[in-house]
């Protein structure tokens, strides 16, 4: 099953933690629909990602059109100094395999 990822990837700075966490929150918030909504974490260089997976492709492409996410989009610009980046995905789970 090819599931659909939208990345939308932001650099705040170190000690910016709490301040990713929120923005993800409200990208969270602006998700419904999706499978499951993760933030990627680099405190020390401050650089974030959240990721929404979705099982259908026009989702994952709308989930940035959205007023709430471009607002957030609008926000994150005026905050770094330069859009956040936004990507799409197409993803694939691959077996786990346990070794002993």
């Amino acid at each position: 099953m090819t599931l659909h990822g939208t990345e939308i990837a932001f650099r705040l700075g170190p000690g910016s933690l709490d301040e990713a966490r929120a923005i993800s929150g409200r990208l969270a918030a602006a998700a419904t629909g999706c499978r499951r909504h993760v933030l990627f974490v680099d405190a020390a260089a401050g650089e974030y990602g959240c990721l929404a997976e979705w099982d259908r492709r026009e989702d994952a492409e709308g989930y940035a059109g959205r007023p709430a996410v471009r607002a957030e989009i609008a926000r994150l610009a005026e905050r770094q100094g330069t859009a956040p980046r936004v990507r799409l995905y197409a993803m694939e789970e691959a077996p786990v395999r346990l070794y002993s």
